[in-house]
Order: C-alpha cells, then sequence, then structure tokens
C-alpha cells in the first residue's frame, strides 16, 4: 500500500478551508500521508494568509498558481508532484471524519483491479445517502461523527462497482494514473466531467470504480464554481457523451436501477433500531402515486411515524415490496419478495402469498395489521393475520368489496344502484375477456368478500354514503366511519364587482368517470353566455381552447388556492358520473372559500347537503342543464352569499383529528407486546438488492436532460407506472 497525497484545489470559498483542512489533520495518518493544498490564485484576499499558516505544517505542501487555471490543471499539477504517491481529489467544501483515508485505502487495495475509490456522503449524488441523488441533511440528534459511525456500523464492506467516481472525493492508485494518464486538462478546462472521463478511461482499460461503503465525507457541494456551474456542465455532458455514449447508457441505466440504495436502506435501518415502537402492517395497492387511499395512509404515517414503526406491503414492478418507516418519516427502507404466479384467473386465495405474509409478520414483528385496499393481494391477508392473533382493521375507501371494477359504474356510463347479479356479470363481459358469466363470479366474489370482512376487528369507510352502500350488499356488518383529515389553510373568497364572467373551474385529472365528456361539450355550448370555463388539470383527450374555455394545465396541491383566486373562480364544478366514498377536492375547493357544483351522487352530496356548502344537479343532468343551473347561480346573488357563509362556517377536519383517532384504536388493538423486529434477517433482505439490482438492465435510449439531473444533486424522479392487478387479479386486466 502507497502513501497517499491528499489533494486541495483552492480557489475562494474561504469560509470552508478551515473546518475542511482541521478535519484532514484531526481524522488522518499524518505520518504516512500528507496534503498538497492548491491555490488557484483566490481572489478572496483572506485564502492566502490562512493557506500559509497551514504550510508551516511539515504534513503540509502548499503550491501557488501564478494564474487561474482552473480545477483540471490544478489537480494535474497535484498529481504530478510526487510520481510515485497514491492520490485523493478532495474539494475544499468538505469535511472528513474519523480514519475515513485508512478505511479507503483499505478499500482500495482489496482487489488489484480497483482504480478509483469514492466514499459515501450527505451529498453527492449517486454516493449519498441515506437517499441516493438527494442532499441529505443529517439526521435529527446526529453530529457529523456521530453519523459516520452509523455508515461504518451498517457497512457490509461489500465496495460495490459503479459506472464512475465522483470528484468532491476520490481516491485514484497510483498504478491507474500511470496507466490511463492524468486528467484531460484540453477538453475539461475549468472543471466538470473530467473524473468521469478518467474513470470511463479506467473501464476501458479493465480497471473498476467502486464505492467504499464504510467511509463518510460530509460535503457542502460545489462552492467554487458556482457562479460558472452551469454552463461548463451543460457543455461537458455533451462532450463526454459524444466520448463514450456506451458508458453513459450503462450510467443512465445503473442510476436508473438505483443499484446502490441498499446501501442507504441498510444505514436508515441501523437509525431506525433506536426506536422501540410498535410495528403495524399496512397493506395497500399502491405507494407510488399520491391517490386519494395513498394519500390518506401517508397522513397516518407521517404524523403517527414517532410512535409507530409503519410497514407497507405493496404489489409494484411485478414483485411484492414492503417500505418500512422506523420511527421518522426519513429512516425508510425497501426489501423485495419474489414474484406470485398463479394458474387460475379468478384466484382468491394463493399458498406463496400465505407464506410470504407469514415471514414478513414473523420476521418484522408485525403488532397490528390495517388493509387499505386488496387489490393485487389476496384474501389470505386476513386469515394469515388473524391465524396470527393479530387484530385486523379495513378501511374501504372505494367499493372493491362490492364490485371488483372498484368503481360501480355500470358500462362505464351510469352509476349502479343496487344492480342485480345479471347486470354485474353482464358489465363485467363487456369489459373483461377472461370471466364467464355463466361461472356466476359477482355471487362468487360477494360470498367471499362478505365472509372475509365479517373476520376483521374494525371495518372503516371514510363517509356515511360510503358506509350505507356497503350496508345494502352486506346488512349484518358493523362499520365505523372515520373522515378523512386534510391539513388545509381556509381562506375567503373575495369578490370582483367588474368581472365580466362568471368564472367556473374543473380541478384535477378529468378522465371520464370524473366527468370528461361533460367538460368537452360543455365548452362547446358556452359561446354567447357570460361563463367562463377553466381547467386547472388533465384533460386525457385534446380540446381546443377558445375565450370560454382556458386549460391552464397541471397544478401543484399548495398552488391551487392562488391560482384559483389569480383567476376569480367563483365555482367549483366536479361532474363525477360516480360515487365518491370520499373527495379531497371537495375539501380543496370549499377551502378556498368557493361553492361547489356537483351531481346529487355519492359523499361529496353528503357533505354539500349537511354543510350547505354549494350546489346540486341530478346525476342523469344534461351539459344543456348544467349550463343553465350555472347561468342561474351566477344571477342568484343572494342564494350565492348563503353558500359562501356556510363555507365560512365550515370546520375542515384536520390530519392531527383524524390521527389521533387511529392512534386510540392501534393502541385498543395491539396483541403482541414483543416489539423487537428480527434486523438480521431485514439486514440479509435489504442485501440481497445489491444482487438484484446489478443482474437487472434494461435498455434504453440515453436521456441527456434526466442525466444532467442526477450529476446536478436535482431529485431523481422515476416515472410511476399503471400498475397490472396480481390477485383476485388477472381479471382485472383490461380495467378502463
Amino acid at each position: 500500500m502507497k502513501n497517499c497525497d491528499i489533494i486541495i484545489p483552492i480557489y475562494n470559498a474561504y469560509d470552508c478551508l478551515k473546518p475542511c483542512i482541521d478535519s484532514v489533520l484531526e481524522n488522518t495518518d499524518m505520518n504516512n500521508n500528507r496534503i498538497i493544498l492548491i491555490n488557484d490564485k483566490s481572489t478572496d484576499e483572506r485564502v492566502l494568509p490562512l493557506l500559509k499558516e497551514y504550510s508551516n505544517n511539515p504534513s503540509i505542501i502548499l503550491l501557488e498558481n501564478e494564474e487561474n487555471l482552473g480545477f483540471v490543471a490544478s489537480v494535474n499539477k497535484g498529481m504530478q508532484y510526487s510520481p510515485d504517491n497514491d492520490v485523493l481529489l478532495l474539494n475544499s467544501d468538505t469535511e472528513v471524519t474519523k480514519n475515513w483515508l485508512t478505511k479507503i485505502q483499505k478499500c482500495a487495495y482489496s482487489r488489484d483491479d480497483i482504480a478509483t475509490v469514492t466514499p459515501l456522503s450527505n451529498n453527492a449524488t449517486m454516493v449519498s445517502v441515506p437517499k441516493s441523488f438527494f442532499p441529505n441533511n443529517l439526521p435529527d440528534g446526529y453530529d457529523l461523527d456521530s453519523f459516520a459511525d452509523v455508515v461504518e456500523k451498517a457497512s457490509f464492506k461489500d465496495y460495490p462497482e459503479v459506472p464512475t467516481g465522483h470528484g468532491f472525493c476520490l481516491f485514484i492508485k497510483r498504478e491507474a494514473l500511470n496507466i490511463v494518464g492524468l486528467f484531460d486538462e484540453e477538453t475539461y478546462g475549468k472543471g466538470y466531467g473530467e473524473e468521469n472521463d478518467f474513470c470511463f478511461r479506467c473501464l476501458d482499460v479493465g480497471l473498476t470504480n467502486v464505492v467504499c461503503d464504510e467511509a463518510y465525507v460530509y460535503h457542502k457541494e460545489s462552492q467554487s464554481f458556482s457562479s460558472t456551474k452551469s454552463q461548463i456542465f451543460a457543455q461537458t455532458l455533451k462532450t463526454i457523451y459524444r466520448k463514450y455514449p456506451i458508458y453513459y447508457n450503462k450510467l443512465d441505466n445503473w442510476g436508473a436501477n438505483k443499484s446502490i440504495d441498499y446501501l442507504g436502506n441498510n444505514i436508515n435501518l441501523e437509525l431506525g433500531k433506536k426506536y422501540n415502537n410498535p410495528n403495524i402492517l399496512f397493506i395497500i395497492h399502491d405507494w407510488g402515486d399520491l391517490g386519494g387511499t395513498t394519500l390518506h395512509a401517508w397522513d397516518i404515517i407521517k404524523k403517527l411515524v414517532k410512535y409507530y414503526n409503519f410497514h407497507i406491503l405493496v404489489y409494484e414492478d411485478n414483485i411484492y415490496k414492503v417500505y418500512s418507516y422506523w420511527g421518522n418519516v426519513n429512516n425508510k427502507t425497501e426489501i423485495h419478495y419474489n414474484s406470485i404466479d398463479s394458474f387460475s384467473q379468478n384466484n382468491f386465495y394463493n399458498k406463496k402469498y400465505s407464506l410470504m405474509l407469514q415471514e414478513i409478520i414473523e420476521k418484522l414483528n408485525i403488532n397490528c395489521v390495517h388493509i387499505h385496499h386488496l387489490k393485487d393481494h389476496y384474501f389470505d391477508a386476513i386469515d394469515v393475520s388473524k391465524k396470527n392473533k393479530l387484530k385486523v382493521i379495513l378501511t374501504m375507501h372505494d367499493f372493491f368489496f362490492i364490485c371488483p371494477t372498484i368503481h360501480m359504474l355500470y358500462l362505464d356510463k351510469q352509476h349502479c344502484d343496487n344492480p342485480s347479479v345479471d347486470k354485474c356479470s353482464l358489465c363485467l363481459n363487456s369489459k373483461y375477456t377472461t370471466i364467464n358469466r355463466g361461472l356466476n363470479f359477482v355471487n362468487r366474489w360477494r360470498t367471499i368478500c362478505h365472509k372475509e370482512l365479517k373476520k376483521c376487528d374494525l371495518l372503516i369507510t371514510p363517509s356515511n354514503t360510503a358506509k350505507n352502500e356497503m350496508l345494502k350488499f352486506y346488512n349484518d356488518l358493523e362499520i365505523k366511519v372515520i373522515e378523512h383529515g386534510i391539513d388545509i389553510y381556509k381562506f375567503e373568497k373575495f369578490f370582483n364587482n367588474n368581472q365580466k364572467y362568471f368564472n367556473v373551474a374543473c380541478i384535477g385529472v378529468i378522465g371520464i368517470n370524473k366527468g370528461r365528456d361533460i367538460l368537452v361539450n360543455l365548452s362547446k355550448i358556452l359561446h354567447f353566455s357570460n361563463i367562463k370555463l377553466h381547467l386547472f388539470g388533465i384533460l386525457p383527450i385534446a380540446l381546443k381552447q377558445h375565450k370560454h374555455y382556458i386549460n391552464h394545465g397541471q397544478y401543484k396541491r399548495e398552488d391551487l388556492t392562488k391560482l384559483l383566486h389569480e383567476n376569480d373562480i367563483d365555482l367549483v364544478c366536479l361532474f363525477s358520473i360516480l360515487s365518491e366514498t370520499y373527495s379531497y377536492t371537495l375539501t380543496e375547493a370549499v377551502a378556498c372559500g368557493i361553492p361547489v357544483l356537483a351531481f346529487d351522487i355519492g359523499a361529496i352530496a353528503e357533505r354539500i347537503k349537511k354543510y350547505n356548502l354549494g350546489y346540486l344537479l341530478p346525476i342523469n343532468s344534461d351539459v344543456r342543464t348544467i349550463k343553465k343551473e350555472i347561468i342561474r347561480i351566477s344571477k342568484n346573488r343572494q342564494e350565492y352569499l348563503e353558500k359562501i357563509n356556510s363555507i365560512k362556517n365550515y370546520k375542515i377536519k384536520s390530519v392531527d383529528e383524524m390521527d389521533q383517532e387511529y392512534s386510540e384504536i392501534y393502541q385498543k388493538y395491539f396483541t403482541n407486546l414483543d416489539l423487537k423486529p428480527d434486523y438480521i434477517y431485514i439486514k440479509n433482505k435489504i442485501k440481497e438488492l445489491s444482487n438484484k439490482c446489478a443482474n437487472f438492465n434494461i435498455q434504453h435510449d440515453f436521456n441527456i436532460q434526466h442525466y444532467n439531473q442526477i450529476l446536478n444533486s436535482l431529485r431523481w424522479r422515476i416515472v410511476s407506472k399503471i400498475k397490472i392487478p396480481k390477485s383476485i387479479s388477472k381479471i382485472y386486466r383490461q380495467i378502463k
């Protein structure tokens, strides 16, 4: 093992220099290694005197550039200073931790073919932990040294290979420099991309780049080049891609596959061990898109996670996954289970699913099960839980247990009101080629649903409407109504007496179930009226804009109030043609102080009638009737003001209020007082992810914007895709 020169190129960033250099001196064996400080003609007059103070240390060498050479030329100068030593390039905006270099050197010499080593960091794109490709704050209750201890303790010490190292802290063996040469000074000038180019050249000669997963270096990020970073980076991306398109494709795939996320996973597990909380299992159909069910579950978790560990069982990417939150929403782990096949198209139970769930309950030491949805799951979820003497809570967020299409929308055209089995069979036959109505599937579906629902210890719906709909089919069930809470600030509606139009808005994703055809047809008959129709959201079909119809496009939830008020919206229309069990959109509209027009059906109508929050129309109303009602509303000022006043007095239930109800339920239903999960089992399951990711390779075109996000430490976005149902499941593949 060779001695190492720690090369720190410096251009201004005065406030970072002393913490950086002091941390190296304090945490490094300076008898066998040395520091080379390179002042690249800093313009900050405070820098040079500070560096000269350090140059009195025999382990520190100070080099001064007569002119500003840039990062690449400066580090090349440092790497040439000693022809024999290994080198470590260290940004001046870093702080190192105990034994950092010793760990990195041990990693570097664990294999002969290792060329570069990069440690883990809080903010270094692909090697950021616990969450890769995101800047991470130090966890609450930890300082730099104590968190570095957690990283070391959690380390697998398996030094995973990566396509490229990261220049914030890059160890390079002298042998690699002798083989592939120095950084490409001519091409990369002032910096950015030079370490990627070097690492790709190492790959070309059979060397490799690895991560030292037991070393941790804190990074404040690129203060030296902050003013010119964007321009330099954009140009170097094009250059590197032109030189190494194959490696860039591999790098993009590697990043998309989250190939070393298991390291952050295991760190989060280590952080979570200090929380001796009960373990609650959520079973749900989706954890990627924030639909109503997922949003509700997340609202419970984010407020109660300090008291309970939450484990989410979900079917994603054709396998089952468990996401766990250990006493803190940031302490998240992920483990995977194999896909579960079934021969039957209409499978209600599955032995492999049952065995998997049994393993999860035992190893995670589950104390209570809360089912939010069984789509993509099996009814074994209830039976296995009861076999383990666990209490089962089941929230019915929709009408899945009445109709496998979930929506109770007959032939995708109208709401079903207690339909006959024959009518249900006809509807299912029109949608799914795999169902034979002669098998009387609907009758069997409801028989099994009824049997399993009766086994649950608590059934919950978010509205009386949903409860009453369920009781039409299962009149012996006991159902508790717990309305969803939402954290949203209420505003008052202010009138603009000078506005020319009565402004009406549709908000959200307006699919066929949410009144797509109504919106389209209404927009076509608004000419010569005082109505202007606004869309804030998504309409799945193209619709030409005109002076009476404006599509504002997608919006962020937090911006909705501003958008509605800036556009003087007077009325929000919720044209859902099915019976909603709850509606966050209604709550958002009312929080903006704006009355709502909807059909007299479902939970939306229930709240509008109960609290006088707006106006209702018969479910079969055509667009001319709707237009006529909007015009009537616009002219009846006194009635409108009454609605506004009712909205002012309406109290929106908060998430805290809702969570208090659920916390009391969980406390009542815990049956197992032994709280400690099998951490060794979980760690081994996390470790399995490294092998799965290493073997997972999807070929796709390189996306320069996508890669730009990665290397700029911007949020790593994986586009969620519509999941294919699994369990009872295969029969629903053609759901429209």
